[in-house]
């Protein structure tokens, strides 16, 4: 039997990770005052949902992802294959960002 190859974008781990990013770049434009619950609460997903997709426990379902999307202007293809073509500039620039600075501290 052959093997299926699971593509490493596709894990909950790195999904999680570009989801912390989002939250990360949301939350610059806050001034840092908003935390991941508020974050979750307003794509009305239960902030503990939101931090197992963090940590890389789960997934997001795609009903889910989609309130994603609508909320914080993101698309399927970011979240679940990391493919950052269709983000707003704003966001896509900010993660860049961050990224390239290690994040908020």
């Amino acid at each position: 039997m052959q093997e299926r190859m699971v593509n490493p974008l596709y894990e909950s781990a790195a999904i999680g990770e570009r989801l912390r990013w989002v939250f990360l770049a949301w939350r610059s434009g806050t001034n840092g005052k908003c935390t991941q619950k508020e974050f979750f609460r307003r794509a009305g997903i239960a902030p503990n949902t939101g931090n197992n997709w963090l940590s890389g426990k789960e997934r997001p379902r795609v009903d889910e992802a989609i309130r994603l999307c609508d909320v914080y202007n993101l698309t399927l293809d970011y979240i679940y294959r990391g493919d950052p073509s269709g983000l707003r500039y704003e966001m896509r620039d900010k993660i860049a960002l961050l990224m390239s600075s290690g994040g908020l501290r």
